[in-house]
């Protein structure tokens, strides 16, 4: 089989089946669905008390990112939301926020965002995972119904962390996690804000040209509201001329990084232990490195790092260790063959663009 090279950039070395690759697209966001699972329940169907320590609501978006998301909310309901579980942004997603006091808002909806008063709730959500329900547009739905028959009789599949997770269309965000993780502020920051890909717009090029020049002002003038983060950095570096100070002040929270690369470190073990291990087997990143196997080790001094470099007293990140399981069970997966689509279910932290990966042996960047 022959891996693509988003998969190779973001730690995933093999796949599960040797499939021929099947070609197909998913009209977005409309044709990818995601809903939150609540004691393996959709969470449109959970009912509140009336009354409760939590405040809670179902949010739906569609083609907006979580981080966005979540800003905006907070301005609405002017106090902290907690979620449960990052969603998908090129898509339509329903899930569940709280809040730690007395709702002052029952609806509110703008701008893809949409929020719905449930009620109340003393106890924290057991969230098993996430209902997918996606349409494929391909000449060889009559493949996919194959395959997916084979997978049904043995559903489990290679439990890697997702392309979501590393950013699609510029898989940087383990990268940036890196020269966290070395104390390399510049790089760091330069890999947030420069170094232009292709699958990116024509203005979004011209802008990371303009602050690889240093021309930092000009960039920030036609920087899009959208890109908070690239926003954001600018402002301090222009501010400070500081690039730890700039990263300092993120608007995303920096663990978020360090996570996606310690992600690209376990994608890179499973890819070498997915075909000597058990189903039930767990596989871990370590900062002690007395709990790193061989191949752990081995990926360490590939990378040229120390495990205990996951703690970052600057930044007051601690990340001794990301645990997952090696494999994820595909639950109640069908096709429906009149709409070409297909559903199905996963365990919490675990991601749909994976498993269709697998399934039509696809280049992600098809698919997202």
């Amino acid at each position: 089989m022959t891996i693509n090279s988003i998969d190779i950039a973001i730690g995933i070395e093999r796949h599960l089946h040797e499939w021929p690759t099947i070609d197909a697209e998913i009209p977005r966001p409309e044709g990818f669905r995601v809903i939150e699972e609540i004691n393996y329940k959709p969470c449109v169907e959970w009912k509140g008390e009336k009354s409760g320590k939590y405040a809670v609501y179902l949010l739906e978006k569609t083609n907006v990112d979580h981080f966005t998301a979540i800003y905006e909310l907070t301005k609405i309901l002017k106090r902290k939301v907690n979620y449960i579980g990052i969603k998908d942004t090129n898509a339509i997603t329903s899930q569940i926020v709280y809040t730690d006091s007395s709702s002052t808002v029952q609806e509110f909806e703008s701008n893809g965002i949409k929020l719905k008063f449930l009620g109340y709730s003393n106890q924290k959500f057991n969230h098993t995972g996430n209902i997918f329900r996606i349409k494929l547009v391909t000449s060889k739905f009559d493949e996919v119904v194959e395959r997916i028959k084979v997978i049904n009789k043995d559903p489990f599949i290679p439990a890697f962390v997702g392309y979501q997770r590393f950013g699609t269309r510029r898989p940087m965000t383990h990268v940036i996690g890196y020269y966290i993780v070395k104390k390399d502020w510049y790089n760091a920051v330069m890999s947030i804000l420069a170094y232009p890909f292709y699958s990116e717009s024509d203005l979004m090029k011209d802008l990371r040209k303009m602050i690889m020049e240093g021309n930092y002002k000009e960039a920030l003038s036609f920087t899009p509201s959208k890109f908070k983060q690239e926003r954001v950095l600018l402002k301090n570096l222009i501010k400070d001329n500081n690039f730890f100070l700039a990263l300092k002040n993120s608007f995303i929270p920096l663990s978020f990084y360090v996570e996606a690369y310690q992600s690209y470190l376990f994608n890179k073990l499973l890819s070498r232990k997915m075909n000597d291990i058990e189903k039930n087997s767990i596989l871990g990143i370590y900062s002690d490195i007395r709990k790193c196997d061989e191949t752990c080790k081995e990926i360490y001094d590939e990378e040229g790092i120390d495990p205990s470099n996951f703690k970052i007293k600057e930044l007051k990140i601690n990340k001794p260790q990301l645990v997952r399981k090696a494999f994820t069970e595909v639950r109640s997966l069908k096709a429906d063959e009149k709409n070409n689509e297909i559903s199905f279910a996963l365990d919490r932290g675990m991601y749909a663009t994976v498993f269709l990966v697998e399934l039509l042996n696809i280049d992600a960047r098809k698919i997202t």
